[in-house]
């Protein structure tokens, strides 16, 4: 029951897969219209598999239904020609305190949430996840305002939501999209964009994207997956130093590359609210592709050497670094990181892999043949 709304809502949460079996702390995602369901099943899909794909953090869903009540829950006071057209209007208020202060506190209650938080809605929802921006900085690190209704009230927002971002200091990161096919919703979102952008925020960093062969109906579809990929661009591999190794590159530039990278990413973490480790399997794959392709068995061990300071916790990177000591030829060393990944995935819990059981018993019968000879 909302004490701000007065009414009974219910909201959708959706998990990572693998919660339930961990102990780790997610980003939140808020989606308005969530009882549009082919838009929020995509919106579960584009989450999953960007994830996938480390291109941003596995995340918890939290989908909010407005339903018919949508009209007044996502939008601002109506004024002039639009209060006549819409005379139950302007609830905007009174929706984002159920949002900002009843729903992520029950989510954080709940669940295992990091700080980072980001609202995404469409048309009316991109309206409202606009004006949440300007009135409530800071409640959201990113907002995804997907053709957002900014005809409202003769299109008199384009300047007030841009004057008040532009001198804000919530730090945010706002992604705008319109599409090609809904003129007067692609003439503001543009004009919109274009003068927050042309006031330079100090603290509000703004993209615009435009699809123009898109109706007003299909913009969320690419919106939402590229709008993401937008937020959490200061992690993105791409931004990091790593990201320019070349086959030319020789030992010292993987060295100095992994140390900036690492440096690189400890800070845009910070500034999104993430954990502030560059993610394991970063350097587990660059730890493989050195041992691959430059057969560079020291290499990879001091990368995954890394990895393991970064991630002690870990079973994988202890097996990945007895991987490179056993590719050097150093079976002693290999076979007590191996033992050491048993040892990890005992102590946490969790099963050991069948490929490090299956590698700690080779070097365990190469050793008793050795022994008999």
């Amino acid at each position: 029951m909302s004490k701000r709304l007065n009414q009974l809502r219910t909201i959708f949460i959706a998990t990572p897969e693998e919660y339930p079996q961990t102990k780790v702390s997610y980003p939140v995602l808020v989606l308005l219209d969530a009882d549009d369901f082919p838009q929020y099943e995509l919106a579960l899909a584009n989450v999953r598999f960007l994830a996938s794909r480390t291109a941003i953090p596995k995340m918890i869903v939290v989908g909010i239904p407005n339903g018919s009540r949508r009209t007044h829950d996502l939008t601002p006071p109506p004024t002039g020609k639009t209060a006549t057209d819409f005379p139950t209007a302007g609830g905007a208020a009174a929706f984002a305190g159920f949002v900002v202060d009843e729903v992520l506190p029950l989510v954080r209650d709940r669940y295992r949430t990091l700080s980072t938080t980001i609202l995404a809605g469409h048309s009316f929802g991109g309206l409202f996840a606009l004006s949440v921006a300007a009135q409530n900085p800071g409640a959201f690190k990113g907002v995804i305002a997907m053709s957002p209704a900014l005809w409202w009230n003769d299109s008199s927002l384009v300047i007030t939501y841009s004057d008040i971002l532009a001198k804000s200091r919530g730090h945010e990161r706002i992604f705008v999209t319109s599409g090609g096919l809904e003129p007067t919703i692609d003439r503001n979102a543009q004009r919109f964009a274009e003068r927050l952008d042309a006031l330079s925020p100090a603290s509000v960093v703004v993209e615009y994207r435009r699809y123009p062969d898109d109706t007003h109906g299909l913009t969320p579809a690419p919106s939402l997956a590229d709008g993401l990929r937008f937020v959490f661009e200061p992690i993105s591999l791409s931004k990091l130093p790593i990201s320019k190794l070349g086959p030319g590159s020789d030992s010292a530039a993987i060295v100095r590359a992994v140390l900036q990278t690492e440096e690189v990413y400890h800070f845009a973490a910070r500034s999104l609210g993430l954990p502030d480790r560059l993610p394991e399997n970063v350097l587990n794959g660059l730890g493989y592709g050195v041992l691959d392709s430059m057969q560079n068995p020291a290499l990879a061990a001091w990368v995954f050497g890394r990895n393991a300071l970064l991630y002690p916790e870990s079973a994988n990177v202890y097996d990945s670094l007895g991987d490179a000591l056993l590719a050097g030829g150093d079976t002693i060393n290999a076979r007590a990181q191996f033992k050491r990944a048993i040892d990890t995935a005992i102590k946490a819990g969790q099963p050991v892999a069948d490929i490090t059981k299956q590698k700690m018993a080779a070097l365990e019968k190469a050793g008793v043949d050795k022994s008999k000879q």
